[in-house]
């Protein structure tokens, strides 16, 4: 038994893992398009600090599995992730296919990283004049933590890595006070900014989501954007933007090819700084209005996000449910013929049967357009009641009920009872001796409750069968 439930707790997280990760990606993914449609408005007005603050929100997206916790909470009935046949292998399928490219991606971004650990551990520390001016940028930007700085011979532009303890890099050269005041000032800003955190994060992400087409211009807008938001903080500082843009391109000759969303590089690509180059000439014709504008597209983002979350969750959960309902019905084919098996009982319809029958809460929690099957143990002479729901009219209620009462007992037809309440307290109710199959179709538009009543003398378990589907045409309801 006990292996039995090692192999199920398997399963169960073999699912909630791929579910997550596709779930996220999917998230990421809507939330990231939605920005891109906002792109082009927000970089022709100069607003880069929107524009940075929306991508970290998008950063977020992909790795906060809000969807997973809104599925595991929200639907609570016993479906949503469940390990049926096939789908555990299915899963376990994916998430196979999924290791092997996340070792592919780990053990390449691992590499990277292992090149500038080589990078940083075999430069030699600068000349005294460099790092002074470095302190003093240090302590203008209210930079609190130490960062060192270093000299190689391997790049060919300046660098910043690292979040605990940054180190900049810079080709070995010599340069002007200008020129240094430019570098301290970009990668500082970077320091300042957490941009390594940031791009720390997006590789995490790269990992996680090598699978994902977008992942890749993702990474790359966020470079962009950070290096955009990086220099307009250090323009507004040093002033005069020709100068600042002049030195930039004559530092950064050569491209850094290293791995770059694991550290921030003065320079990186000629069309990138093409593209920052822009940005920050938009930024000189910012205005009230513009920047009110900006605080809409925040808004419109989160709308827009909020209701990307609202569509996955809802639609993973209907196609989770297909699946199981398709697979329930593949299964037991017995599941299938509900409709043609219906009993011809009689409905009736009264205020209440039996007000002095004690009522107990039924186990589990009754959703509208969700399959439902669970085993409750009724004690004698009780009744038991579901949650409220909202029901619209013309849906159809299927009840299926078993009990587990001997055959030898002298039953009657009103000892088993079953049916619906609406918020009034009237309720249509069949009746049966052990077994209850019926469907009602709702007639109105309203709460109600479901209900049975155990009215033999001894106890009984009971299996409760719920499904619901809307009124077809040429359906015809017994």
């Amino acid at each position: 038994m006990i292996w039995i439930d090692i192999m199920y707790a398997i399963k169960q997280m073999i699912i909630y893992i791929m579910s997550a990760i596709i779930l996220n990606a999917l998230t990421g993914s809507c939330i990231f398009i939605c920005f891109k449609f906002l792109e082009k408005w927000l970089e022709k007005r100069g607003l880069i600090w929107t524009s940075i603050r929306m991508l970290r929100f998008v950063i977020l997206s992909f790795l906060v599995p809000v969807v997973f916790i809104l599925l595991l909470n929200v639907y609570d009935d016993n479906t949503i992730f469940s390990p049926d046949r096939p789908l555990d292998y299915i899963f376990g399928v994916l998430l196979i296919i999924w290791i092997i490219g996340w070792i592919k991606a780990f053990i390449h971004s691992m590499k990277i990283h292992k090149r500038l650990k080589y990078l940083v551990n075999n430069a030699c520390l600068c000349e005294k004049n460099v790092v002074m001016v470095k302190d003093k940028w240090e302590k203008k930007l209210k930079i609190h933590v130490n960062v060192t700085v270093k000299q190689t011979y391997t790049i060919a532009t300046p660098i910043i890595c690292g979040i605990i303890k940054p180190v900049i890099l810079l080709p070995v050269n010599d340069y002007s006070k200008e020129e240094l005041d430019v570098i301290f000032a970009h990668e500082l800003m970077h320091c300042k900014h957490k941009d390594i955190l940031w791009k720390q994060l997006c590789a995490f992400s790269r990992i996680v989501f090598w699978w994902n087409p977008l992942i890749r211009r993702f990474v790359y807008d966020i470079d962009s954007w950070n290096e955009s938001y990086c220099d307009h903080a250090v323009t507004n500082i040093l002033k005069d933007k020709k100068q600042y843009f002049t030195t930039v391109c004559r530092l950064g000759i050569q491209p850094f090819q290293k791995g770059a969303y694991l550290c921030a590089a003065l320079y990186e690509d000629k069309n990138q700084l093409k593209t920052r180059i822009y940005r920050i000439k938009a930024v000189r014709h910012l205005n009230k209005r513009k920047m009110l504008g900006g605080v809409c597209m925040n808004v419109l983002l989160l709308v827009a996000s909020f209701l990307s979350v609202v569509f996955i969750t809802r639609g993973y959960h209907r196609l989770y449910m297909s699946a199981i309902m398709s697979l329930n019905t593949e299964n037991h084919p017995e599941m299938a013929t509900v409709e043609k098996r219906s009993m011809n009982l009689k409905e009736y319809d009264d205020i209440r049967i039996n007000q002095k029958l004690p009522v107990v809460k039924m186990e589990e929690r009754i959703q509208r357009g969700k399959l439902i099957y669970f085993t409750q143990t009724l004690k004698a002479k009780n009744r038991t009641e579901s949650n409220s729901m909202y029901l619209k009219k013309g849906d159809i209620v299927k009840f299926d009920f078993l009990n587990s009462q001997n055959e030898n007992l002298n039953k009657k037809e009103t000892d088993f009872v079953a049916g619906i309440i609406n918020d009034d307290g009237k309720e249509r109710y069949v009746m049966g001796s052990d077994e209850i199959i019926h469907d009602f179709k709702i007639l109105e538009n309203g709460n109600y409750r479901f209900f049975v009543e155990n009215r033999y003398d001894s106890k009984t378990d009971v299996g409760i069968n719920f499904r619901w589907e809307k009124l077809k045409e040429n359906r015809t309801i017994r």
